[in-house]
């Protein structure tokens, strides 16, 4: 596969706007459409407080995450979500790691997620480690997992 992470642009946006919309979409179809739910990835989302960021080719959205303050000094990634024809294109990497960098300039030093036993791997490979027990959320299968910002 191309690897297309040199070629994307990577942003935050606001909640509600009309990019926020898009990943709205975006998430609900690969997190949770696939798994037979049909909420919308909204009835997640903590609006106040989140950090949304996207992965841009062009003018299209094919990649989000969002980042949620915990507490002063802990961030909690969380629905990481990258369309299906660019997985393993090197987006979902440049995602976490703009997330972190963003979440070291607002003074995080542990980023935190819930990670699908799925995509374990995928986190372990960029210096996330478990932590704790293997718990069940949305009906599947996740590790807590977390890593230092230094």
């Amino acid at each position: 596969m191309q690897n297309f992470a040199g070629n994307i642009r990577l942003e935050t946006y606001r909640y509600g706007c009309e990019i926020y919309r898009e990943s709205n979409t975006l998430r609900s179809r690969i997190l949770l459409e696939s798994l037979g739910r049909s909420e919308p990835a909204s009835d997640y989302d903590f609006p106040d407080i989140d950090i949304y960021l996207g992965a841009f080719l062009g003018e299209r959205l094919i990649g989000t995450l969002i980042l949620t303050p915990l507490d002063a000094k802990t961030v909690r990634m969380r629905q990481l979500a990258v369309d299906e024809n660019f997985r393993g294109s090197g987006i979902g990497k440049a995602l976490v790691e703009k997330s972190e960098a963003i979440a070291r300039s607002h003074g995080f030093s542990l980023m935190m997620l819930h990670a699908r036993v799925s995509v374990l791997e995928f986190y372990q490979k960029l210096g996330y480690e478990r932590a704790g027990e293997r718990f069940f959320e949305i009906e599947i299968p996740h590790w807590l997992m977390q890593k230092k910002l230094k």
